[in-house]
């Protein structure tokens, strides 16, 4: 632990030397004492030593007084000392006036003073320091760790450290929301959930939930020094701890205080987390068991889902939750998914479980009826809440969200998990390639669905009307994306040759073409009707083949 120049020159060693210069920077810290007699590299000193010369040879030449000069600049040292009456009988001018423009203490030492006795007792000084800094550590690990041991939680971790550094205290997650505080000063308050007041100035709260993050930092705020310090593992940030404290009684025991804390709040978010790990899994068992086609009595099932907070007795909707990017086997991201849907879905007061799949979760949730709000309406609106979340911390993850109907009997939340399964693959198929899409919005493909879980074979919908556009040529390609197109534009003209780049003569031309290759007129309603449930049945079969399913 390093002393001040100030407390330097309070030993009784020092009290015949003479500061002469640098009075502004009396609070440097001196963390070493370095002896040089000749000074040939100045780039070789660290930053913090306390210098102390005997100025051979620095009057030799001009050069070797710039040399100085510039080492005075640099501002690397906490303080030089220069011997006078050896080879300097006074201090020369231009060097004291470089350490007034560069705040650099310039202390001249007579030749009474030996090195040996300067060093001594500064560096006494230092290492008894550093002594009583490492006992207040020990006490203090071992404060906190009794604190985690006792399961005082995080509230008895922010009080006790605010106690111990006489400031205040404020604890929030890595999405930036104050979950504990402990406040000693009148003029610290919060906005909102993601801002904090000091002073009257806004200091928002800054975050980043990913791992390789900065472990603190730290800035002065009017009169107040705030300490921000990363609350988490090599992999994961929890949170942050945010200490606030008067800058003029700011300790480096106070430092070393917050250090300790934020081990062990990260192990108290690791006890939660592996709690809640714990009751993830049996979550997902009992939506498993739901869904079972065997499953228990239906009163079983209802009095199961109550211990976990859930009314399976209201509405109940599944949405499918999975993450796009391309290193989604990450667990850690996945796991921050998680953190978003458990946050958002608190937060709007919707009780839900969940269970892992794969790169993302099923979410069964329950769906409040209200009057001004249809329970489609709910569950998209909540959907679109846990993207906006997801989007505004991990915007190179996207993810997608499908969502199944509401239905109000148990019986119908697998119907419910493969609606929102569907959702999810099919949305590929739809003209607007939304990331969140409600099952009711596949639309005719809802149908298709439902007649191949009956058994129809989704091929004789197609191979016969599109037979002549199914063997791979250009041009019968071009000929399907038109009727396609078309179709989805109920039969605008206008609208389809503008969509497809092309004149109306050539659109007109290839409707010909269609109508001719399929044997079937485009005005008739029937035959638009076939042709419509051909172009979807070979869409939705190609992508389901491409898909596995």
């Amino acid at each position: 632990m390093a002393i001040s120049i100030r407390e330097a020159l309070q030993l009784p060693v020092m009290s015949q030397t003479k500061l002469v210069a640098g009075f502004d920077g009396l609070d440097n810290m001196i963390e070493w004492v370095t002896i040089v007699e000749v000074l040939e590299d100045i780039n070789r000193l660290q930053d913090g030593e306390f210098l102390i010369t005997t100025g051979f040879g620095l009057m030799e030449s001009e050069e070797k007084q710039r040399q100085f000069q510039r080492l005075i600049s640099m501002k690397k040292l906490s303080g030089v000392a220069i011997y006078t009456g050896f080879y300097l009988q006074e201090i020369p001018p231009a060097f004291i006036e470089a350490a007034n423009d560069h705040h650099l203490p310039l202390i001249q030492i007579p030749t009474s003073l030996n090195f040996s006795m300067i060093t001594k007792a500064i560096l006494e000084q230092i290492v008894n320091n550093q002594m009583r800094l490492l006992r207040y550590s020990l006490n203090i690990h071992r404060q906190l760790t009794a604190l985690a041991l006792s399961n005082k939680g995080l509230n008895g971790i922010t009080e006790t450290l605010s106690n111990l550094i006489d400031g205040s205290i404020i604890v929030y997650t890595s999405f930036g929301h104050i979950t504990h505080h402990a406040i000693r000063h009148d003029t610290i308050r919060w906005s909102d959930e993601h801002t904090l007041i000091i002073d009257d100035e806004q200091v928002p709260l800054s975050f980043q939930p990913e791992r390789h993050s900065e472990a603190f930092r730290e800035y002065v705020l009017q009169s107040h020094k705030v300490h921000t310090r990363r609350i988490g593992t090599e992999e994961t940030t929890f949170g942050y701890v945010v200490a606030v404290k008067e800058e003029s009684q700011w300790e480096d025991m106070d430092t070393v205080a917050i250090e300790h804390a934020a081990t062990v709040y990260a192990i108290e978010y690791l006890k939660a987390q592996a709690v809640e790990e714990t009751h993830m899994r049996l979550q997902g068992d009992f939506l498993d068991d739901i869904m079972r086609p065997d499953r228990e009595n239906r009163h079983s099932v209802v009095q199961r889902a109550k211990n976990f907070g859930l009314d399976l007795t209201k509405g109940k909707a599944v949405l499918n939750v999975q993450i796009q990017s391309p290193h989604t086997g990450e667990t850690h991201i996945v796991k921050r998914l998680y953190d978003v849907i458990h946050h958002v879905l608190s937060y709007n007061g919707t009780h839900f479980i969940v269970r892992n799949k794969h790169n993302g979760y099923l979410v069964l949730l329950e769906v409040n009826r209200q009057p001004d709000r249809t329970a489609k309406q709910k569950t998209v609106h909540l959907s679109r809440e846990i993207l906006d979340y997801w989007n505004r911390f991990f915007p190179r993850n996207p993810i997608v969200i499908g969502i199944g109907r509401t239905y109000d009997h148990i019986d119908r939340i697998a119907e419910s998990a493969k609606e929102a399964d569907y959702a999810v693959t099919l949305r590929e198929l739809l003209p607007n390639l939304a990331p969140v899409t409600h099952y009711d919005e596949l639309g005719m493909y809802h149908l298709l669905l439902t007649l191949r879980e009956k058994g129809v074979e989704l091929r004789d919908l197609y191979e016969d009307p599109l037979s002549s556009f199914l063997n791979g040529d250009k041009r019968n390609r071009e000929l399907l994306i038109t009727l396609e197109t078309y179709l989805h534009h109920n039969q605008n003209m206008q609208q389809t040759a503008n969509h497809l780049y092309i004149h109306r003569h050539t659109l007109k031309y290839r409707l010909i073409q269609i109508e001719k290759k399929t044997g079937l007129c485009l005005d008739s309603p029937d035959d638009r009707m076939k042709l419509h449930l051909a172009v979807l049945a070979h869409k939705l079969v190609q992508l389901m083949e491409k898909k596995l399913l």
